[in-house]
This record gives structure tokens, sequence and C-alpha cells, in this order.
């Protein structure tokens, strides 16, 4: 690329402090617009916040109870972010996922900066910034940023280590180059060997690191990975060559660390809980979120939005002439985001986030063909790849941006005029980019659409979701609850919800859990005043059967819309 944005494509410095520039604010900025929001947010702030008060920070509690579900490290990160900022607020409460997500964008750039180019590293990481999925993770209270940058690290350094140990037994030849390194960046075998064991064990350790965030799985993915890549390049040698023995003693002390004194704590229980039923089981029979096996071939290509146009182009051409001294390198990202997406599509659950520690290598492949792309050096390569998604993605903003106007204008008329900026920006970005493209502006296409998508999604955190809270939040109805209810007084839920958002709002710890409509009953026919959650259709049911269960004076407190529940406070008295 020419012109004055040249330095800006080709020095790290510059790249670095745009990508910290973007992450800033895209992650940052808005954290604390809106509250807490179902199903996880409030959930792990209340785990971490209870982690605080009782002291114990080996074995987990939510709702008074030993917590299982979850390794502990993201709930320490968080009882660290509250520390600092001084209360468990929706920014604090968030903090550990944007930072992990900024780690992550600048961890992209140096893998790309590292297969391919400088400039590649950039555009990667730009793309993975930008990508619908991973900047909505890295801006809610879930563990998937954190799993992520530490199954990128580790194979970060796997990448690193096989780099740094070339499988050639001699010095090459002047001029040719090593797997993945950039010219000039070749190191003599001194210092390989210095640094070849750091990088290997940096591997287990980040996969030490992964598994104390979520779980087996944070070993499993980077494993499965480099085990299927080395298999794949039938490179024995280098397989035999892994440390294994010392490496995964190095993983088994960071994970017993923690592992082991939760298991003297909580014995066999704890140990089925947490390996065997929220692992093994989950995976293989599903306790929630039970999907199809195809569920995610039409989740993802909608997370991967709207780079996921471009996806086919980029595998496409990983496998063309125009790149076949990259093949190596195609080979290892396209192994990465296969390995992953085939492993949770063989699980019973599935959730659209548990895909995101592929972002990084589709967005290193879709970075590879744009940076193609803007340089105009596709040879041997049909352009039409970039192209005609390329048209088909201005369609869709033209047609979207003037559909969520009509939209918003039928359903929620009051709403229009904050729609409004959504369409200028979309139908002005689209026309804007037809141009750009007519005038054969490569770079300045990619950098409106960057632009177009950064301002899209800090308009959503900054106004969008502050305006959809009030019917998203369970703190309105938690304040109603926490006006009424007297020290002493019980407060309980019934039917099929959680009390995650309501121990966290309203700080009652434990609120009873029923499922039985006798339950319910007896609990209201208590001499003491009580109070219950509900669904509204549920009260409505339970005033059917008032007479017949002798409950009187049974009173409506309360009630409003808390995500798609419409939920009801009641009192006996």
């Amino acid at each position: 690329m020419k012109g004055p944005l040249s330095k800006l494509w080709n020095h790290p410095s510059e790249q670095v402090g745009l990508l910290l520039a973007v992450c800033l604010a895209l992650f940052f900025m808005n954290l604390g617009q809106w509250d807490l929001w179902n199903p996880d947010e409030p959930r792990y702030a209340q785990v971490a916040r209870e982690m605080v008060n009782g002291g114990d920070w080996i074995l987990m509690h939510f709702n008074g109870q030993v917590y299982a579900d979850k390794p502990p490290l993201f709930f320490w990160l968080v009882a660290l972010s509250s520390f600092l900022c001084q209360g468990f607020s929706s920014f604090a409460v968030r903090f550990p996922s944007a930072f992990f997500g900024t780690l992550t964008v600048l961890l992209t750039f140096l893998i790309g900066r590292r297969l391919f180019s400088s400039r590649t590293g950039l555009i990667s990481a730009l793309v993975l910034a930008t990508s619908a999925e991973f900047v909505y993770l890295s801006t809610r209270a879930n563990i998937d940023a954190t799993l992520t940058f530490f199954t990128t690290a580790s194979l970060f350094c796997f990448f690193r280590w096989h780099e740094d140990h070339p499988p050639h037994p001699h010095p090459l030849p002047t001029g040719e180059r090593a797997f993945g390194l950039a010219d000039g960046e070749r190191k003599s075998g001194l210092e390989r060997s210095k640094t070849e064991g750091l990088w290997i064990y940096g591997f287990y350790a980040g996969m030490g690191l992964a598994t104390l965030a979520k779980g087996p799985v944070g070993f499993l993915l980077p494993l499965l990975v480099c085990l299927t890549y080395l298999i794949a390049q039938r490179d024995w040698k280098r397989l035999r060559e892994m440390k294994l023995l010392p490496g995964m003693f190095l993983f088994l002390v960071i994970v017993g660390l923690w592992y082991v004194p939760a298991l003297i704590k909580g014995g066999k229980e704890y140990f089925d809980a947490t390996l065997m039923h929220h692992t093994v089981e989950r995976f293989a029979k599903g306790s929630s979120h039970i999907r199809p096996f195809y569920y995610y071939l039409f989740n993802f290509p909608a997370d991967f939005l709207p780079w996921f146009l471009f996806l086919p182009g980029a595998i496409a051409y990983g496998f063309s002439q125009g790149v076949s001294k990259k093949r190596k390198e195609f080979l290892f990202l396209l192994i990465w985001f296969g390995v992953i997406f085939l492993f949770f599509s063989i699980s019973k659950g599935k959730r659209g986030l548990y895909l995101l520690p592929l972002f990084p290598a589709v967005s290193l492949m879709v970075g590879k063909l744009w940076e193609d792309f803007i340089s105009s050096s596709m040879n041997h390569f049909r352009r039409e790849w970039v192209i005609l998604p390329l048209y088909g993605f201005m369609g869709l903003l033209l047609v979207g941006g003037i559909a969520i106007s009509w939209f918003v204008s039928m359903k929620f008329h009051s709403y229009l005029p904050y729609s409004l900026p959504v369409t200028l920006l979309a139908v002005g970005g689209s026309i804007a980019m037809f141009a750009l493209y007519r005038f054969k502006l490569h770079g300045a296409v990619f950098i409106l659409l960057i632009g177009m998508m950064a301002g899209i999604f800090f308009y959503t955190t900054r106004v969008v979701f502050p305006l959809v809270n009030p019917y998203k939040s369970a703190r309105y109805i938690s304040q109603e609850i926490t006006s009424r209810i007297q020290p002493g007084e019980k407060l309980a839920i019934y039917g099929d919800f959680v009390t995650a958002p309501y121990n966290f709002y309203t700080g009652i710890v434990p609120i009873l859990e029923m499922e039985k409509r006798e339950e319910l009953v007896r609990y209201l026919q208590s001499r003491e005043r009580t109070f219950c959650l509900l669904k509204f259709r549920d009260f409505d049911q339970m005033q059917a059967i008032e007479g017949s269960n002798n409950i009187q004076n049974i009173q409506l407190i309360a009630r409003r819309k808390v995500g798609g529940d419409d939920m009801a406070l009641i009192s006996n008295r």
C-alpha cells in the first residue's frame, strides 16, 4: 500500500497503537453502561462475590452452596478487578473479558506477523476485533474470552517452538527461509537451543492456565490441534521432541496447585461433580443446550459476521498456487479451525460462544486473503472470491440498514430516532464502499469496513444496550424486593429460572429454590411473612387454586419484565 497510510501499515509500533485504540473503544469505554444480564454474567459475578465475602478461595460457592461447575481462575480475576475498582460494578466484573480480549487481539497480530507479515498480522487482528461474537464476548462477563487467550497463547508457544527448531539437520542455505520465519529473523543454533525449551514449556503452561479457566477443554483443544498438525505433517521426530513427560508434569503442577486442595476439601463428591458430571457427562450426554451435530454450520457464520463471507475464499486461497510457499502455515490454521469446530460439533451440549477459541485462526486466514487483495499480489487466484462476497456485503448493508428503521418504526415507533444512526451508517457506508471499490482503493475499502463495524458495535454498547437494559436487567425488580423485605424474612423463587441475578442485585444469600407447587403452597402458608419470585403465568395459575389450599391474602407486590420472562413478586402478607 502506498500513500499516507503506508507508515501505519508497515511500522509495528503504530500498528500496536492502532489495535490498542480500537480495543479501548470497543471493549472498555462502555463496559459499565448496562447491568449484568443472564444467563452467565450475574452468576459468575455472584460466585466471585461469595468467594470474597466468605474468604474461601479454593472451593467456590453460589447461593450458599458449593459451586463445582467451573475452575476458579476467572473468578479470581473478577475478584481482583473488583478490588481494584472498589466494588462489583458491571465494569469491574466485565474487565477481565475486555482485558484478555485485547491481549488475544495483540497475540493474533504477533502470530500473523510471524506466519506471514506485519501487515497481515495487523489486518488479521482488526478482523478479529470487529467480528460479531468476539467483540460481544469481550464486553461480557463470560469465561470464554479468557479461555481463548490462554489457548491461543499455548498454540503460539507451540508455533514458536516449532519454528525455532527447524527440521533440517544443517543450517539452511543463504536466502532459503525456515517455516514461519520472516526475513532476517532466523536464529543461530545456539540461540535456538536457549529458547526452544522455554517455548515448548510455554505451550504446556498455557494449557494449564486455560484448564484453570474452564476445565479440561483448556488442554484438550491446544493438544489436539498440535498433535493433529504434527501427524498431518508426518513429523514423527518433532512429535518425540515435544518434551511430553516434563511438559505434562508442568501442566499438572499448575492445575494441581488448585485442584488438589479443592479435592482435599471437597472430597469424592466434589471430584464427581467437577470432572465427571460437568466435563465427561456434559460432553458425552449433554445436560443443557443439547443441539444437533450440524448446529454450528448455521450458528458460526452468524457469529463470525461480517468476515465469514470471506472465509470460503480465504480457505481456497490458502491452497492455491499463489501461496504455495505458505502452505504449512495455512495448514496449521486450517487444522486449528477444523479440530475445534469438529470437537464441539461432536459434543452434545452446544453454545455459540464455545467456538471462540477458533476465531484467531479464521481471522488470520481472512487477514491473509485481504492483505494480498489490498496489495494486488493474488497470482493464479480468482479475485471473485473476494469481490463477490464484498458486493454481497454491500447489498446486505443497504437492505439491512433500511429494514432496521422500517422494523423499529412498525414495532417500536418511539425508538425510531435511535435506529436512524445505524441506518445512515449502513446505507451511507455501503454506497461509499462501492465508490471506493470502483476506484480500486482496496485498502480504503478495508479501512471503511473496519470503521463501519467498529462504529456499529460502539453505538450498540453505548446506546442500544442501555436502552434495552430496563427490559433485560433483574436490578429493577430486585430493588422492589430490597425496599420491602426486612432482615430475617425469606425470599424464594418458584419455576424454571435461576437465582443468580436476584442473589447479585439483592445481596440475599441463600434464596430458596422450589420446583413443586406443593412446596410453594406450604411456603406461602407460613405464619411469617414470606416473599416469592415467580413467572406471572404461574401466579395466575396459583390464584385459581388459592381457595382450595387455604392460602389467604396473597399480594402481588411488583411485576416486571426480566429478559424474556414476565416476573412477579408476591407475598403472603
